[in-house]
């Protein structure tokens, strides 16, 4: 069997305010041809379609088109990661199946519910899947493991019920496994284009808790790389450089070979991945040098002038005329950068919302209520912001319940 193993769209992504939209729809022309010129027997997409709750219409009704193009060729399996939105991923699930689309947005293959993929040869797979669930509704899941545990253990829980539902009558005749997951794995290479609390060691899972198959589709790290631990598996990686921690990368989809009792034959196939991203930085006369080699890439340029110029910023547009420059920044000798300067990408120093609260709190008190309750809600407001999802608080159903007789 054959399939074709990508992930991390991101559609509707931004760097510096620029629209990525069409780099991502040069990767994907790629990436369908590849589709085409291969014929998989199956299609993986591990996550991450969209970049943020937030994505136009249009960049929405691309990206189903772009997999509506794709399932013609063979049946496509769609994993929600922590950019996705699940609501979303269960409505177009509902629309896709007749088209051999699947979005799925809860695990699959703890109790003989895995997906199943047809191949040449009468040989078939057997795709278990685990999307991106965060921690505050991983209690909500079948099988997870009692509040007790860490989100660790429930994760490590959770792939080993599927495990063991994938294996349970297995053919090793006909039949090959495949586990598609949205995680962060320990010891992953990481390109700091990734939401920073969802990479951290809290959302970590252990490489020996990934379930023994065939093959293991990966998404959430963005830079293309084989998967830590025993297993054979792969991160496919952003089709695109996101930002400037990518610059550089090569980025790729996998095709992966599978036949029942052999091992896994992964071939990672380079895309060109839209446009390029240069960090430059030196002197005027360096930059008109490597102006040919710099194109149409995403630029940040940093000159170092003998003096102030305050025509440098024009200057640097003539020299680099087909690039798209997001920013300049200019180094004069002998002067001292300012400290209340915060340039691109930086984060001044300073108490954070959270910890401006609790010492509110602490200082005004909360009237009837616990000040840990308040501090509490506060803190799963501000984890939903920063993760664009909605806020969850397993109290809250209990606010629709009967009780008496009276709702």
């Amino acid at each position: 069997m054959l399939f074709l193993h990508t992930s991390d769209w991101h559609a509707g992504r931004t760097t510096y305010n620029e629209p990525r939209m069409p780099d991502l729809a040069d990767a994907m022309t790629e990436i369908i041809d590849i589709a085409k010129q291969h014929q998989p027997d199956g299609i993986l997409h591990s996550g991450d379609l969209i970049d943020h709750s937030r994505v136009s219409h249009t960049d929405i009704e691309r990206v189903v088109d772009w997999l509506a193009e794709l399932a013609a060729i063979a049946p496509t399996i769609v994993v929600a990661g922590n950019h996705d939105n699940v609501a979303l991923h269960r409505y177009l699930d509902k629309l896709g199946r007749r088209q051999q689309l699947h979005f799925v947005s809860q695990p699959r293959g703890a109790h003989a519910d895995y997906l199943v993929v047809p191949g040449r040869d009468g040989n078939r797979a057997r795709v278990g899947v685990l999307p991106f669930i965060y921690p505050q509704r991983i209690s909500t899941v079948p099988g997870a493991e009692s509040w007790s545990s860490t989100y660790r253990e429930q994760l490590a829980t959770l792939q080993a019920q599927i495990a063991a539902g994938m294996a349970d009558g297995l053919d090793p005749r006909s039949e090959v496994t495949v586990f598609a997951a949205h995680v962060h794995v320990t010891g992953a290479g990481l390109t700091g284009s990734e939401r920073k609390r969802h990479v951290t060691d809290e959302f970590a899972i252990d490489p020996n808790a990934i379930p023994a198959v065939d093959y293991a589709a990966f998404g959430h790290i963005h830079q293309p790389q084989a998967l830590p631990g025993r297993v054979v598996g792969r991160y496919a990686g952003s089709p695109i450089p996101l930002d400037f921690g990518e610059a550089g990368q090569r980025k790729s989809v996998t095709l992966v070979r599978l036949e029942p009792g052999k091992p896994a034959a992964c071939d990672e196939i380079f895309l060109r991945g839209g446009r390029q991203l240069v960090k430059f930085e030196g002197t005027s006369d360096e930059l008109r040098k490597q102006a040919d080699s710099i194109g149409d890439a995403l630029c940040l340029i940093t000159v170092h002038t003998p003096e102030y110029d305050p025509a440098l910023s024009q200057r640097v547009q003539t020299m680099l005329p087909r690039a798209c420059v997001l920013d300049v920044q200019q180094r004069v000798a002998g002067a001292q950068a300012r400290a209340d300067i915060v340039e691109p990408g930086q984060i001044p120093v300073q108490r954070s919302l959270l910890e401006s609260f609790e010492q509110y709190v602490n200082d005004n008190g909360t009237g009837t209520a616990p000040i840990e309750t308040v501090t509490a809600l506060m803190t799963e407001f501000l984890a939903a912001a920063q993760d664009d999802r909605d806020p969850y608080f397993p109290a809250e159903a209990q606010l629709s319940n009967t009780t008496g007789g009276l709702a």
